[in-house]
Formats: C-alpha cells, sequence, structure tokens
C-alpha cells in the first residue's frame, strides 16, 4: 500500500493488526509512528516475534524459562583479587540481542555527557574536558550493571512511548537476567546509558552553571573544575542513592593538579597523554623484541595469557603489543618513539606464522 509516495508492505505477521484495525488505519498508524519514532513498528506478539528473528511459540518458551540455559557464567579475577561475572548470551540470546541493538537502542538519544557506548565515542573524549583543571573528583558506581532494575530499562527504554505495554515488557526481558542488566549481553552498556540520561543530563546541565566539567563513562563519573569539588559529590552521592546506586567510596579520589591527574587511564594535567609508567613498560618490550626476537623477549617479559600447555602462540603476542602501541598512538598521533616502532613491528610480523607454536622453557 502507498500512502502520500510512501510505500507500507505489511507481511503474514502483520495479519492479526490488519484484521483489527483495517487496511488503511493500519498503515496511517505504522507512517505516524515511523515519523514520530523512527522506530521498527511493533504493535502485538506475531510482530514482536518476527522482529527478534524467533519462532511465536520459542519466543514464550524462552520467556517462560526465564532464560535459565541461555547464559553462560564465566568468572573473571579482577586486578585487586575480587571476581567479576560476565553471563555471556548463547548464540539465539545474541542474535535477538544484537537485534535489538541496532533497529532499537542505537536509535534513541543519550546524554552528551555519556561518553561511552555510542557511536564516535573515544576515551579521549572522555579526558579532554578535564585537561588543565586545578580540582578533579573521580566516583565508581559498585555493581553498575546488577545494580540497574528491569524497571529502569522499561521505564527508560521500552516504554509506552515507544511500544505497547506487552511488546515493551516483552523487549525488557530479553535485556535483563533476574530482574537486573547482566554484564555481558550486548545491549547492556547501551541500556545503561538510557537508564543514566536523566542524571547525567541534570547533573551535566547544574555542573556547567557552575563551571564544573562532567563526563561520565560507563560506570566511571568524572567532575572537574579550579574550586573545590565537596559540594557536587554529596550532590551526586545523593542522586544516584536515589537511583538505587552506591558509590564505591575506595575509588572515590579528590585529587589537584599538585599530583598526577588521570581519566579513565589517561593523564589530564596539562594535555591529553598515555601515563609514564604504560608507555615505559610498552618500550622496554619493544626494545626486547627488536633486539632479541619474540621468543626471548617473551621469556623476559613473559604474559601467561598467550601461553598454552607452556607454549607461546607468538603472532597473538605481537599483535597485542599492534594493539598497545595504536592504543598509544590514538591518544598521542605525534610521538615519534611509537609511528617508527609501529612501522618496525609490522616489518617483523612477515617472519613469524598464524599457525606456529613455541615451547617455553619457563616454571
Amino acid at each position: 500500500m502507498i500512502i502520500d509516495g510512501t510505500k507500507v508492505i505489511f507481511q503474514s505477521e502483520d495479519f492479526n493488526f490488519v484484521k483489527k484495525f483495517g487496511l488503511l488505519e493500519a498503515a496511517d498508524m505504522v507512517l505516524n509512528y515511523r515519523t514520530l519514532n523512527g522506530l521498527p513498528f511493533i504493535y502485538d506478539s506475531y510482530q514482536l516475534a518476527a522482529f527478534l528473528g524467533l519462532k511465536y511459540k520459542n519466543m514464550f518458551r524462552l520467556v517462560k524459562s526465564e532464560f535459565k540455559g541461555s547464559y553462560k557464567q564465566i568468572t573473571i579475577k579482577k586486578k585487586n583479587g575480587g571476581d567479576r561475572t560476565i553471563h555471556a548470551p548463547d548464540y539465539t540470546l545474541l542474535f535477538v540481542q544484537q537485534n535489538i541493538n541496532n533497529k532499537i537502542l542505537d536509535k534513541l538519544p543519550v546524554s552528551k555527557y555519556a561518553t561511552a557506548y555510542k557511536k564516535g565515542a573515544r576515551l579521549t573524549g572522555n579526558a579532554e574536558p578535564h585537561v588543565g583543571k586545578r580540582y578533579l573528583l573521580k566516583l565508581d558506581i559498585t555493581d553498575f550493571f546488577g545494580s540497574i532494575r528491569f524497571e529502569q530499562v522499561y521505564s527508560a527504554a521500552f516504554n509506552t512511548k515507544y511500544f505497547p505495554k506487552f511488546v515493551g515488557v516483552m523487549l525488557t526481558k530479553f535485556c535483563c537476567l533476574n530482574g537486573v542488566l547482566p554484564q555481558g549481553a550486548p545491549t547492556s552498556p547501551a541500556l545503561s546509558n538510557l537508564v543514566m540520561k536523566n542524571f547525567d543530563d541534570s547533573i551535566g546541565s547544574w555542573c556547567e552553571k557552575r563551571g564544573i566539567s562532567y563526563t561520565r563513562y560507563c560506570d566511571d563519573i568524572t567532575f572537574s573544575s579550579d574550586k573545590p569539588l565537596y559540594v557536587v559529590y554529596s550532590k551526586a552521592r545523593l542522586m544516584l542513592q536515589n537511583m538505587g546506586f552506591e558509590l564505591n567510596e575506595r575509588k572515590t579520589h579528590f585529587i589537584t593538579s599538585a599530583s598526577r591527574q588521570t581519566v579513565t587511564g589517561l593523564t589530564v594535567n596539562e594535555k591529553v597523554t598515555v601515563s609514564r609508567e604504560y608507555k615505559r613498560s610498552l618500550r622496554q618490550e619493544l626494545h626486547y623484541v627488536f633486539k632479541y626476537g619474540a621468543i626471548d623477549a617473551f621469556r623476559h617479559i613473559y604474559r601467561k595469557k598467550y601461553v598454552y600447555s607452556r607454549h607461546l602462540h607468538t603472532l597473538s603476542y605481537l599483535y597485542s603489543l599492534l594493539g598497545r602501541i595504536r592504543f598509544v598512538l590514538s591518544v598521542e598521533p605525534d610521538n615519534e618513539y611509537f609511528k617508527t616502532a609501529l612501522q618496525k613491528l609490522n616489518n617483523l610480523m612477515p617472519e613469524y606464522h598464524s599457525d606456529e607454536w613455541y615451547f617455553l622453557s619457563i616454571r
């Protein structure tokens, strides 16, 4: 059907919807919705199943099972000795969540103060607003994804402004596990930005009026100013508590310009740079590689994650070095040492082969 020069095509999953409203009114509803929201039109469960790429019965079977068996639990050791639990979705659920991510969540607006998990996001973009400030305040939210509840996800992303209530609730169910956002689902980062949008906009606007810079990179919250920041700490803490979040007080840091100020790993005292320690360590490692070769260099440095049964996958190790060099250059594009090192390492790569493993005599 074509209305005002715009084509509306109905498929088999739209049968009940068209039958209920009639062809003309159904087409009008679709066009009006697309004009207002720019999102996929999903009115009932048949259209929802088709959108998710699932058979109708399988969709309800997954929801009824509460996604038992749909996630693989993975435990990762943190640097501080604690554990981080990742819930990785299986192939079917991953496909569904990627659909939701690409066709819905990517189209919803997030705050300008959110600097992660959106198109064009750069680590330097989170650091740049804080360069050269006298005072810096860094906050960290405890169990960020696990503190974002089902109701908050529904309200922020799938509410009745966009979808009928039943559809919105079902979409929320496909993005949550045990009533919260699972760390490991591809939808969780984008949803966290949407849940935090009101906080970001509110605290960001309040800060701008007072000459304070504010950014949020996932659960890392940063403020900077040329005036002390104790008042903004109290305000942010209270606002977050009202949303159900708690600050990790061990990671709350007030830092003056007399000390090294870092934002998400980047130094911001005078300009955005990679820390001296990171560059020094990488230069030392590259020195060994260029002088003695990858095997001898690795014996000296020894990074366990590239070793399997005391065998080293050399090419993976070298690719990791390439990635670390490119990270430095993404922050410091004019760094001559690492520009030269990148070229030298690229020239060295053909000497190693993807199927080669080397036995390591390391205890």
